[in-house]
């Protein structure tokens, strides 16, 4: 095997796709870029951590044909600190990869390709297609509620539910739950998966903001993901996921209207005299006066704010950890929110301010914490 790249661009493709790795002390082979070329003038480059398999091409100058397993560490390392230039890589005897820049030589130890695992196509599965930004969109409203749970591994990954007039995408760590729902795909039947929080960041770091195509393909095992010049293969999280409808509230009769940023802000200063393991805030509505409050009763340290906003309704008082409010505020592009409560046990919804097409809907879900417990 022998071509020629630019540094930048072999750079580029490399550490879109770095982040698959996992340092894997049984199988060191899984720790390398897998580069083969099989056309004239294009290599494709493999990682992979057995769960997760994606892949890129570039446009190089190849002089001949052939494969090599690269440690990817040393390559990174090497291209990161290479001003941009041709590189010449050359596979030697041995097990020994060659790489001649402009001023100097690197000799790398590299695997057989051979040694690499195998992996077969997806079969019997069925496709749809969705555009890069409405992709995006779905993984950026979902992705930071996604749970970590060794009990409980189906909360660990958003939950995908094509219809064939609507479909939504659902995540949930018990504390928040987040339903976007999109009438935009195209399916000519139901289907149901769950994909992992991984493969998810991966594709948010890959994808642009355009209408351009992704076509997704999925079995009841993987699912796919082709976009771009790459493809994103992931085993899905087997298992039914909870009922999310049943803590659903439709009878909400105290809402408030207050700025994001404004809030966001608010809750940060408070939380400064909080207990630094529990991050809870205490809130207190009324339609005369409202107020964010914070204490540690270790330090005897305690903050209050009086909020300007709009509230509707009896008086409340709510304790929230502020941890999971400042995660959805900053997750949402917004000016305003609305926060709509039944009673400080029972879940509260809220949702952006904003001007949703007739095609989409999100539902944001927090529990409450039981105001005895923050005293």
């Amino acid at each position: 095997m022998k071509f020629i790249s630019s540094s930048n661009d072999l750079f580029r493709s490399l550490k879109s796709i770095y982040n698959v790795i996992n340092i894997n002390k049984k199988l060191p082979i899984l720790e390398t870029f897998l580069f083969k070329i099989k056309k004239k003038n294009i290599l494709n480059i493999t990682v992979s951590d057995l769960e997760i398999t994606m892949r890129t091409q570039i446009k190089i100058n190849s002089i001949n044909f052939g494969s090599a397993a690269i440690p990817s560490k040393i390559l990174i390392e090497i291209l990161k600190k290479i001003p941009e230039q041709p590189l010449t890589f050359i596979k030697e005897i041995d097990n020994k990869l060659k790489i001649i820049s402009q001023n100097g030589e690197y000799n790398i130890s590299i695997y057989s390709s051979e040694e690499y695992p195998k992996y077969s196509k997806l079969e019997k599965t069925d496709s749809f297609f969705i555009s890069e930004k409405k992709l995006l969109k779905i993984i950026n409203y979902t992705l930071f509620a996604v749970g970590n749970d060794d009990i409980r591994p189906v909360i660990n990954g958003v939950f995908f539910e094509i219809n064939y007039n609507i479909s939504s995408f659902i995540s949930t760590d018990t504390n928040l739950l987040v339903k976007y729902s999109i009438k935009e795909i195209f399916s000519k039947k139901k289907f149901f998966f769950i994909i992992p929080k991984k493969p998810l960041n991966l594709l948010k770091n890959n994808l642009n903001y355009t209408d351009k195509s992704v076509l997704i393909e999925y079995n009841k095992y993987n699912t796919s993901f082709l976009f771009q010049n790459k493809k994103l293969i992931c085993t899905l999280i087997n298992g039914n996921y909870p009922n999310y409808l049943s803590i659903i509230n439709n009878n909400y009769n105290k809402i408030l209207i207050i700025n994001k940023n404004y809030f966001i802000n608010s809750i940060k200063r408070v939380i400064l005299f909080s207990n630094l393991l529990t991050s809870q805030i205490l809130l207190n509505f009324s339609k005369s006066q409202s107020k964010i409050s914070s204490w540690d009763i270790n330090s005897n340290n305690k903050a209050f704010e009086y909020l300007f906003c709009h509230y509707e309704g009896d008086p409340i008082e709510i304790g929230f950890n502020s941890k999971y409010l400042i995660e959805i505020l900053s997750n949402i592009n917004c000016d305003d929110i609305k926060l709509e409560m039944f009673n400080n046990k029972t879940s509260c919804r809220l949702t952006p301010i904003i001007n949703l097409s007739k095609k989409e809907e999100i539902l944001i879900l927090i529990m409450p914490i039981i105001y005895e417990n923050i005293l």
